[in-house]
């Protein structure tokens, strides 16, 4: 009895991350039903190009590097002094959380531990920074996905492909419509409708979500670097997947690799699957059959390819776990004037 309400008790904390796994097994094993299916892919698996493979390792390697790169830009506006180097080893190891441990929140409750550890007075930035970094990102992948839909026309899309694209601009306009509603936040006009109208208890979140929106816009050259190295480390992240259809001999253009990914990288927004695992390969084999006519068991080994070059830099992410807590803690950060707050 005390085993049951152990596993109870964990399966209530981790129900998110059961359903994740749950419905990325139905998922895989509806693609892998067909034995046929298995063996071509594990033919092709054997057949895997090394030199290619290493190419796309280190364009997953230079995506996260990038990404440190990104909210290293975040953490100065926010005026959190980690230097570059600490930034990226920080960030190498939220990705191994994020791959190897259970939890919603991936690698990035562990990136803001990180710095509060080293600035402990200094929590609302460390997290600000974190939600900036992700918008920065957001951005970029707007702007692919975006570039994606004018393109539609000209792209040899089915109707299932189509629909596919239509699916993933309205799921990233979700987010995009939040961030919108958050800039709004920043208007004087809304402040003094809110302090005619609305409660202090929602009227003072309203008020602190706008001055954190604000510190963001203050530092407009960090923020136009920090969606230009997002754009660039998106397309360090497509190559990763275009290097590892090549590594299969798959005919694949660089291009249409380019308009395929933001579509996916959209829908595995979406919380169902457990980092995109089957939802990416269900995508990947239609939009590669419709753009390429490449049959689904190599759209697939391309696609489980890729993010197993994804997972590899998180298992080095993983050696520097040991090395991203200081012996001895930076010395804190005096408390931060009350106007100074992010």
């Amino acid at each position: 009895m005390h085993l049951l309400a152990i596993s109870i008790g964990w399966a209530r904390k981790h129900w998110l991350t059961l359903l994740q796994v749950t419905l990325s097994l139905v998922l895989l094993m509806r693609i892998f039903g067909d034995a046929a299916f298995r063996g071509e892919v594990l033919r092709l698996l054997f057949m895997a190009d090394p030199g290619w493979l290493a190419a796309g390792l280190a364009s997953a390697l230079a995506t996260e590097l990038l990404c440190a790169v990104r909210w290293w830009l975040m953490l100065k506006v926010f005026g959190v002094p980690v230097s570059l180097p600490r930034t990226c080893a920080f960030t190498l190891a939220g990705l191994f959380y994020s791959f190897f441990l259970p939890g919603a929140g991936g690698g990035d409750a562990f990136r803001i531990i990180y710095v509060i550890r080293l600035h402990p007075r200094q929590k609302l930035r460390a997290a600000a920074s974190v939600i900036a970094d992700r918008l920065c990102g957001m951005v970029a992948l707007a702007l692919a996905l975006g570039l994606t839909l004018v393109r539609s026309d000209s792209l040899p899309l089915d109707d299932e492909a189509r629909r596919i694209l239509h699916i993933s601009a309205i799921v990233l306009s979700g987010p995009v419509a939040l961030v919108f509603m958050w800039w709004l936040t920043t208007l004087p006009a809304i402040h003094r409708c809110g302090a005619r109208i609305l409660p202090e208890k929602i009227r003072e979140p309203i008020t602190t979500l706008g001055d954190r929106f604000w510190k963001i816009l203050r530092h407009p050259r960090e923020l136009f670097l920090a969606v230009l190295v997002s754009c660039i480390a998106l397309a360090a992240h497509f190559a990763t997947y275009f290097f590892s259809a090549r590594a299969f001999d798959l005919p694949v253009t660089l291009v249409g690799t380019f308009a395929i990914m933001p579509v996916v990288d959209a829908l595995i927004m979406l919380p169902i699957t457990f980092y995109g695992v089957g939802l990416r390969e269900t995508v990947l084999q239609s939009l590669m059959g419709s753009i390429f006519g490449i049959p689904g068991a190599a759209a697939t080994t391309a696609s489980l390819a890729g993010f197993g070059l994804q997972a590899a830099v998180g298992l080095l992410g993983g050696l520097l776990v040991p090395f991203t807590l200081p012996r001895v803690a930076e010395p804190a950060s005096p408390p931060p004037r009350p106007t100074d707050l992010p």
